[in-house]
């Protein structure tokens, strides 16, 4: 009998994604666009008030926060969990990076470090329930 190395455990684990986690990630990254790359979208002139850099970072980390939290309970659960978080947290930073190539939008290290404490928290709380 042979032992299951590193690359086939990893392997199995996206086996089993299925077409359905497939579509949730795929509309996840998709929305994650239309936020992230959307010129002049700036959700403080939405619900009327001037900008704060506190509140961008409540913006900013409140929903990587939450997307990392929903993503984890649907692919992770406490499987790769390293993996996982290296994985968002580059995908926001790629995200952060092509704003500053767009009219309106900018990137920043107040938003970074945002993605940063949303990702983390969020992983964690994941963690946290699923030991």
């Amino acid at each position: 009998m042979h032992s299951e190395n590193k690359a086939t455990k990893e392997a199995k684990m996206w086996d089993g994604i299925g077409a359905g986690k497939a579509l949730i990630l795929v509309a996840v990254v998709i929305i994650t666009i239309v936020f992230c790359e959307w010129p002049d979208l700036h959700p403080e002139t939405y619900i009327g008030t001037e900008y704060h850099w506190w509140l961008d970072m409540v913006f900013h980390g409140g929903y990587y926060l939450l997307v990392t939290l929903f993503l984890y309970i649907i692919f992770c659960k406490g499987r790769q969990t390293g993996i996982f978080w290296i994985s968002v947290l580059m995908t926001s930073y790629a995200f952060e990076g092509i704003q500053a190539f767009i009219p309106g939008r900018t990137a920043s290290l107040l938003d970074l470090a945002s993605n940063f404490l949303g990702i983390s928290i969020g992983t964690l709380l994941g963690m946290a329930f699923y030991r």
